[in-house]
């Protein structure tokens, strides 16, 4: 079972991404935050194998989010993303050392398995 911790203001978003991911089975999510301001510190105490984090949300965007995160653990999983379907959002992202962006509309749960399965290997072979 993959652990998966949620970020994101928007409560509604949270409940479909949980539902998308009890849909496709092999996942749970251990807690949501609000908030990438507390990702760090969330991610640090969970140690889940994936976040899935929205871009902008108050203090602390996404992509300021992933830097903290990572610090913590440079193999960190963490896909971003947000309404707009955005080119920028993508290079951003890329900059920031998330492992994938998606759009809201396009979040596929079954790329997160793969990403997560993916450092698992790397982890392996190290």
């Amino acid at each position: 079972m993959y652990r998966v911790l949620l970020i994101d203001d928007q409560p509604i978003f949270r409940d479909i991404i949980r539902a998308m991911l009890d849909k496709a089975g092999g996942f749970e999510v251990v807690a949501e935050r609000e908030d990438g301001a507390d990702a760090a510190g969330s991610y640090q105490e969970l140690l889940p194998d994936a976040v899935i984090m929205d871009v902008q949300m108050p203090r602390m965007n996404g992509f300021e989010a992933v830097s903290t995160i990572l610090e913590v653990d440079p193999l960190a999983v963490v896909v971003l993303t947000s309404m707009k379907q955005d080119d920028e959002y993508e290079s951003l992202a890329q900059e920031a050392g998330a492992a994938a962006f998606y759009p809201k509309r396009s979040l596929d749960v079954e790329v997160v398995r793969s990403l997560i399965e993916k450092r698992h290997q790397q982890v392996l072979a190290a």
